[in-house]
């Protein structure tokens, strides 16, 4: 049998270098792309990781903690937005300085109210909550003019709307709100009677300032000899307790704490009409004490006994707060956040200086 002949391959050695460098080429054109590829990933990642940690970490951030039941940074955000949205349509000129701080505060009292109102056997019920909503939003048919129900239904559940809109509240979050209002308020009444009706007083003026500057401009203004009432006139903060010239009238123990100390001295000596030294109080203001009668034993007037009345529930708030496990993580880069986050969404020109 014949035998086929078969040629066989040859590389000549310029060829393998040939052969050689295309394959090291090609080597290098995937380490290349590779490179490429993760340069472009991680310049995707880098916003995409800075976004996380800006926009979706921070307002998962648990930051009141009152027996387990938590509320996050987000929350203390939109609780935030909407009482800055109820002000600015009110007219008013909201302090965002302050205002992360009472809403933190707020919503550990609405926590220990929901979860120790039961000690004074106080309650509220849905029906509760829906009848107090109607109360603050259903709206009122002028006098003698005939009612058509459906029409005021229909106004009612557009200012429901317009509500939840201004504030972002979910209704849910709307009736939670609520709840806490009204829990507040029957627990006041309940522990109204802790508040005597007749108690030992004293009759006050006071000059209520709030800038170290205007404490000591009073100061050597009354060194000076200028008048009480002129000073009280020109330096005094708004305060619904006190006229124009200082006058407060009769004040029991108790209504204001830290000015006790002056007003109700445990030796039981007062100097009438003597100026005190500035006494700081529990608002960050100072006040300027003179008290010209008392102590008498009398009937506490209305506002007073108003004033008692949250000072009662202050103190019951107090010991709720010792007695329950409370715990509360808002740094300052946490209100940082909040605060930028705020004049993102609200014009300047509408929003009181922060301080920050």
């Amino acid at each position: 049998m014949a035998t086929r002949y078969r040629a066989r391959s040859y590389t000549t050695p310029s060829g393998g270098r040939r052969a050689a460098r295309r394959l090291q080429e090609h080597r290098i054109n995937r380490w290349v792309i590779a490179l490429f590829v993760g340069v472009l990933a991680l310049v995707i990642a880098i916003p995409a990781v800075g976004y996380f940690f800006t926009f979706v970490l921070p307002p998962r951030e648990t930051i009141v903690n009152v027996n387990g039941s938590k509320h996050s940074l987000g929350q203390v955000f939109k609780r935030t937005q909407a009482n800055i949205n109820l002000e600015l349509q009110l007219g008013s000129e909201p302090e965002i300085g302050t205002l992360p701080f009472t809403v933190v505060n707020d919503l550990i009292t609405d926590e220990l109210l929901r979860q120790n109102a039961s000690k004074v056997n106080v309650f509220v019920t849905q029906d509760d909550i829906t009848a107090e909503i109607r109360r603050l939003l259903y709206p009122a048919p002028p006098t003698g003019q005939q009612v058509d129900d459906a029409a005021l239904e229909k106004e009612f559940q557009e200012r429901l709307r317009q509500h939840l809109n201004l504030t972002r509240f979910t209704e849910g979050e709307y009736r939670e709100v609520v709840r806490a209002s009204l829990l507040r308020n029957r627990i006041r009444e309940t522990l109204s009677d802790r508040v005597p009706t007749v108690a030992e007083q004293v009759y006050v003026h006071w000059i209520k300032v709030l800038e170290d500057d205007s404490v000591t401009q009073v100061q050597q203004r009354l060194a000076a000899g200028d008048s009480f009432e002129s000073l009280a006139r020109i330096y005094s903060r708004v305060d619904i307790a006190a006229d124009d010239n200082g006058e407060v009238g009769w004040i029991p123990k108790g209504a204001y704490p830290t000015l006790d100390t002056f007003l109700f001295p445990s030796s039981g000596e007062l100097e009438y009409s003597k100026v005190s030294d500035p006494i700081p109080a529990e608002d960050g203001s100072f006040y300027f004490l003179k008290v010209t009668d008392g102590p008498q034993t009398l009937e506490i007037n209305e506002t007073m006994r108003n004033r008692l009345q949250n000072r009662a529930l202050q103190q019951w708030l107090e010991e709720q707060r010792a007695a329950n496990f409370v715990d509360v993580n808002f740094t300052s880069a946490h209100y940082s956040w909040v605060i930028s986050k705020i004049r993102e969404m609200v014009p300047p020109s509408a929003l009181a200086p922060s301080g920050s």
